[in-house]
């Protein structure tokens, strides 16, 4: 967590009173609201030395175009010194501070249907597709800077060499090829969010406005859409049988894909890719704890331990992920 030293040099830089300042959130970035005035704020630090501050130049770029083109979308503001961004250091640590309008609404809720269902999934279609249409003609301001293209992650905890963890690993491995070999053209790849799912956008009278675009790369559109399919089954079903999930999947995709296309058209072989994309993001969440897994089974909770022990049984069963074995 950062020091009291960086928070207090963020609000000198932001210009707002420190003691408005609530903790949020702490996974990718440290994630803070705070107030100016009678205005709600959103303060994000990412860990990451001075190095990575035109990457994030480069977020904010695509992050103005896609406004400036009618995509509902959280804008940064100014630090004192007229900067989108500032850089602290405390010690050894380093962090780049952005601070963001919050967005107007609610978070989507799966019990209130004003909050949840067809017309929250058309929309939230309707935005992505129009984001992907701006992204087949946009070129960024700097061209020296551009975000990050799609890639294999590199695996090399050995931890993970050995029983049931290298079934999780020979299945990542083996949808990572096959992805890796698959068409890049224009109209089927380009910078999309990448982490558009429920708790990455506000729901205001049923109009989406988006937000965290820190994850954005270049990229398949029809991975962007599977990540935001996955996780709506993961948060937004009500039952856990996998029948009601695949049911769920095939309703959300046909409602999304009605809004998507009012904005962009997406050819039938790339909407059946997406089963292909959402089984690879469930694959890819086992990794964002087991990547750096020190080897002790002790550390893992039990919701952890059963989470591997599901994945595994599926992969050895030859079945897909829970929500993925559908047909678009």
């Amino acid at each position: 967590m950062a020091s009291s030293k960086i928070l207090l040099q963020a609000a000198e830089s932001f210009e707002f009173n420190i003691g408005t300042l609530i903790f949020l959130s702490n996974s990718t970035n440290e994630v803070y609201r705070f107030t100016k005035g009678d205005q709600s704020y959103i303060l994000r630090l990412t860990q990451k030395s001075h190095e990575y501050v035109p990457k994030i130049r480069a977020e904010i770029d695509w992050l103005y175009y896609l406004v400036k083109n009618g995509v509902c979308a959280s804008l940064p503001i100014h630090t004192c010194n007229h900067e989108l961004m500032a850089v602290f250091s405390d010690e050894d640590k380093w962090y780049i501070a952005t601070a963001f309008h919050e967005a107007a609404g609610r978070f989507f809720d799966k019990h209130n249907e004003q909050l949840w269902g067809p017309k929250i999934f058309k929309n939230w279609g309707e935005t992505m597709g129009r984001m992907h249409r701006l992204s087949t003609s946009y070129e960024p301001s700097d061209i020296l800077v551009n975000r990050d293209s799609w890639s294999r992650r590199n695996m090399d905890n050995p931890h993970l060499q050995r029983g049931r963890f290298y079934v999780l690993l020979e299945k990542l491995i083996s949808m990572e090829s096959t992805i890796d070999s698959l068409p890049r053209g224009s109209d089927s790849f380009g910078l999309i969010h990448n982490d558009f799912h429920p708790y990455n956008f506000f729901i205001n009278n049923s109009e989406i406005t988006v937000f965290d675009f820190d994850d954005s790369i270049y990229g398949w559109f029809s991975l962007d859409i599977a990540i935001a399919a996955t996780h709506a089954v993961w948060w937004g079903v009500h039952a856990e049988d996998r029948v009601t999930k695949s049911r769920f999947a095939q309703q959300f995709l046909h409602e999304f894909l009605m809004g998507y296309e009012k904005e962009h058209q997406l050819s039938e072989f790339w909407k059946q890719t997406i089963p292909l994309f959402m089984e690879y993001r469930n694959i890819c969440s086992y990794f964002w704890w087991l990547s750096e897994w020190n080897g002790d089974e002790s550390s893992f909770t039990e919701d952890q331990r059963n989470a591997i022990d599901h994945a595994v049984k599926l992969i050895e069963r030859g079945l897909p992920f829970d929500g993925c074995d559908i047909q678009v």
